[in-house]
């Protein structure tokens, strides 16, 4: 996993991966680079701080599992600042209640995807939004204008 952004000629742009879990964000980002996507890692929001002064992403799959407010708060940051605003914004979590799904649509994701998660739709959809950009980078006060991209993964035995 990078810890600053090297971009190479295959590469099919950058993500930065924030989570808490140490496991799961290194898994995180080696699905994310056997897909050929520059991956820098943070685990904190002050280690994100510190990685986007030196890179400017192409996407951002944000875990917060320790707090889901937290991961909230941060996404609304992460969408009020200019250099975010475009930046397509994958939010993970392992709750799938409706009231939260909703806030994390409200407060910027363009998708939300609820643990676990299979690798294979990750790497999917984070190049879909890479290669076609936000679906709809305007987010009224009540909510998005489109409808919630939601998917629900259950191990395979």
């Amino acid at each position: 996993m990078n810890s600053e952004h090297s971009l190479h000629s295959e590469s099919n742009g950058c993500v930065i991966v924030v989570d808490d879990h140490d496991d799961l964000r290194q898994m995180l980002c080696l699905a994310l680079e056997t897909a050929g996507f520059d991956v820098i890692e943070a685990d904190t929001q002050l280690e994100l701080q510190r990685r986007l002064a030196h890179c400017q992403p192409d996407a951002v799959v944000l875990d917060l599992q320790r707090s889901e407010a937290d991961g909230l708060a941060l996404l609304t940051r992460m969408r009020a600042r200019q250099n975010l605003s475009m930046v397509p914004i994958v939010f993970l979590s392992g709750s799938d209640a409706e009231d939260f799904r909703y806030d994390a649509m409200c407060a910027g994701a363009d998708w939300f995807g609820v643990r676990p998660l299979g690798m294979l739709e990750l790497q999917n959809r984070v190049g879909e939004l890479i290669r076609n950009g936000r679906p709809d980078a305007t987010h009224s006060q009540i909510g998005p204008r489109r409808p919630p991209h939601i998917l629900r993964l259950q191990p395979t035995g």
